[in-house]
């Protein structure tokens, strides 16, 4: 028997060797592929920025699926990288405003990336270059309220092919909530969920086999803030009465429809083909976006830092949230480490967009902004959604910006404890326990929850809770009890937000840093962005989707943010 598992042994350090090797061999080999699509890229990129002149009468054509990311790592696009971040595309049709050989742009408007608040971003910005007398052409060959939205800021240039296939899904609203009570329990799993606040709905579909009235309540009123919004935009844009244009919407006039019937309603231009388009303009007059370059012929002394908190918010170490994004303390502390030490930085612009997270990392970032606010001005601007602790992280900055339709508030506190007691009774698996100490077991995921957790559970949030409603009473000059009326887990709009005081202005990421320019009186300044720079190691390994699914896995599994821990979360999407 000994011999035989000599053998064995020595048969597995035989396929480990060779399993080493083989995987040393093909990072090796990345390595080096790497390491030469680098030195292809940066030279690729060279020549494209050599070329500052465009032919008289070029359209700068701009594909909106593409990912504008508010946030762009300094990652090679060939490596995986974003090429321009959203500031920067604004950044890049400033500069096209002002190039006398360019004509125009071209906004491909299918499967947009964006969210509500970059819509309102951008549609702002392409309305000033269509008023500087700039062309505008936006094609889609699917139209919905999101993406229809934004092609109304080009005016009356709407284009859609000649075809009954394409497609129209203008409508109301419609959203889908799944709750999961009755399959937790048929299979036998517990979620014991403790909310403070009544509007606080992060888990109530782990407990809740249909939707709370608090809950359908809030979401109701901003989806109707968000569709008021776009009937009287398409009213205003179209010169469509808005009451017949509501009726026939809600009708279903343009569910299910093409393009012939938006054009005889009069809700586009022009049914034409992208590639007519092209044809009449000239191929070599039709330049992408990422062919833009802006030639910087000056920089100033003096900067504004603009430091990204993107993502949901973790405690979490450092390797795992590079793999899988999102605000940890350490990462912002590093951004706005690089921000302070730099001398010519003489303001700072936090673009928030994040549903929140966990309740310890929120509060850790919160004091440390607040720390360094009276060194240099910090301006926060809202993207999409700064809620719950995303907000609770805003609170800290010298003045809070958000647009019309961005998601703030969520001032309140969920806990959620899983329960797999009867889940291992029904596969037959005894848990056996030793206990010492009242409330040890309080974070068991295999013993009973009894009414005196619960209690427990709930005095400690209710404590956090009071601690939020402090910080953020504090920071926006209000009481505490103010805040709790308007807090116990509502979410509201940037323009409701503004009215109840959770919101100093209405406006986007070029608003704040104008406004934050001129409260510091600079009249020159430039703007650079603090970005991280990735190890190649994260790099490679973020290529590798069966390693990054891991790494998401392991840290909703594994992560005590997410369970056990009180949360400032609102993951729901507008």
């Amino acid at each position: 028997m000994s011999i035989l598992k000599l053998i064995c042994n020595y048969c597995l350090r035989i396929i480990k060797f060779i399993i080493c090797e083989l995987c040393s061999f093909i990072i090796k080999l990345i390595l080096l592929l790497i390491v030469v699509l680098v030195v292809i890229s940066v030279v690729l990129m060279e020549s494209k920025e050599e070329r500052k002149e465009f032919l008289p009468g070029t359209y700068i054509s701009i594909d909106l699926s593409e990912k504008f990311g508010e946030y762009a790592e300094e990652i090679p696009t060939i490596l995986g990288g974003s090429e321009d971040s959203f500031y920067s595309l604004l950044d890049k049709l400033n500069s096209i405003k002002k190039n006398k050989s360019i004509d125009g742009l071209f906004l491909k408007v299918d499967n947009i990336s964006l969210d509500n608040a970059q819509i309102e971003e951008l549609s702002k910005k392409i309305k000033e270059l269509r008023e500087s007398g700039m062309n505008i052409i936006t094609y889609a060959n699917n139209f919905d309220n999101r993406n229809y939205k934004l092609a109304l800021s080009g005016g009356k240039t709407i284009y859609m092919p000649n075809t009954v296939t394409s497609g129209s899904n203008l409508t109301g609203y419609y959203s889908e909530l799944g709750y999961y009570k009755g399959l937790a329990d048929k299979v036998g799993v517990n979620f014991n969920v403790i909310h403070v606040g009544d509007y606080k709905a992060f888990g109530e579909n782990y407990t809740r086999k249909k939707m709370s009235k608090e809950f359908r309540e809030n979401i109701t009123d901003l989806k109707n803030g968000v569709y008021k919004n776009f009937v009287k935009d398409v009213s205003v844009s179209r010169d469509i009465p808005m009451k017949k244009f509501e009726k026939d919407l809600l009708e279903g006039k343009f569910v299910a429809a093409n393009s012939s019937i938006l054009y005889d309603y009069g809700l586009i231009d022009y049914k034409v083909n992208e590639n007519e388009f092209i044809d009449s303009v000239g191929e070599d007059k039709v330049v992408d976006i990422e062919d833009y370059y802006i030639n910087r012929e000056k920089t100033f002394k003096d900067k504004i830092a603009i430091i990204y908190l993107d993502g949901e918010i973790h405690m979490n170490d450092e390797e795992k949230s590079s793999y899988t994004n999102g605000i940890t303390p350490e990462k912002v502390f590093k951004q706005i480490n690089l921000a302070m030490k730099d001398k010519s930085v003489k303001g700072i612009v936090l673009r928030i967009n994040s549903p929140g997270g966990s309740a310890l990392a929120s509060n850790i970032i919160n004091s440390k902004i607040k720390s360094i606010k009276e060194k240099k001005t910090i301006y926060v601007s809202i993207g999409g959604v700064a809620a719950s602790g995303g907000y609770y992280i805003a609170s800290a900055g010298n003045k809070i910006f958000a647009d019309k339709e961005s998601v703030t508030g969520s001032i309140g506190v969920v806990s959620i404890i899983p329960n797999f007691k009867n889940f291992l009774g029904k596969v037959d698996v005894n848990i056996d326990t030793i206990k010492k100490g009242k409330f040890s077991d309080l974070y068991s995921l295999t013993q009973e929850f009894t009414s005196a957790d619960r209690e427990k559970i709930y005095k400690s949030s209710l404590e956090v809770y009071d601690e939020f409603l402090d910080v953020v009473a504090k920071s926006r000059g209000k009481s505490k009890e103010y805040i709790n009326s308007i807090g116990e887990g509502r979410v509201w709009l940037g323009e409701k937000g503004k009215e109840l005081g959770l919101v100093d202005e209405i406006g986007g990421i070029e608003d704040t840093i104008k406004a934050l320019s001129e409260e510091l009186k600079l009249s020159e300044y430039s703007v650079i962005e603090v970005k991280s720079k990735p190890s190649l190691d994260t790099i490679i390994k973020r290529q590798m989707p069966m390693l990054q699914l891991y790494f998401k896995v392991d840290t909703m599994l594994n992560s005590k943010d997410f369970f056990f821990k009180p949360l400032y979360y609102f993951p729901y999407q507008i």
